[in-house]
C-alpha cells in the first residue's frame, strides 16, 4: 500500500473546490425558494383578499342580538307614536 501525501497546495485546492460545490447548492437553493416565495406570496395575497370580502359580508349581516335590539326600539318608538297621536285626538 502506498501512501500518497497531498500537499497543502492540493488541500487548499480541494477545499476550495467543495466550498465552491457548496455554494453552488446553496445559490440554486435559493433560486428554488425564490420561487416559492413568490408563488405563496401570490397565493397569500388572493387569500388575503378573499378573507376581507368574507369579513365585509359577515360584518354587514346584523346579528340577531342587534336585531332584536333594533326590533324593541322600534316597538318602543311606535308605542310613544300611538300615545302622542291619542292625545293629538
Amino acid at each position: 500500500m502506498s501512501k500518497k501525501k497531498i500537499t497543502i497546495d492540493g488541500l487548499a485546492r480541494m477545499t476550495a473546490e467543495q466550498f465552491a460545490k457548496v455554494d453552488e447548492r446553496f445559490n440554486s437553493m435559493d433560486a428554488r425558494f425564490d420561487a416559492m416565495d413568490t408563488k405563496f406570496e401570490a397565493r397569500f395575497d388572493k387569500l388575503d383578499s378573499t378573507l376581507k370580502t368574507v369579513l365585509d359580508v359577515v360584518l354587514e349581516i346584523p346579528s340577531k342580538k342587534a336585531f332584536n335590539r333594533l326590533e324593541n326600539k322600534v316597538e318602543s318608538i311606535d308605542a310613544r307614536l300611538t300615545s302622542v297621536e291619542r292625545k293629538v285626538k
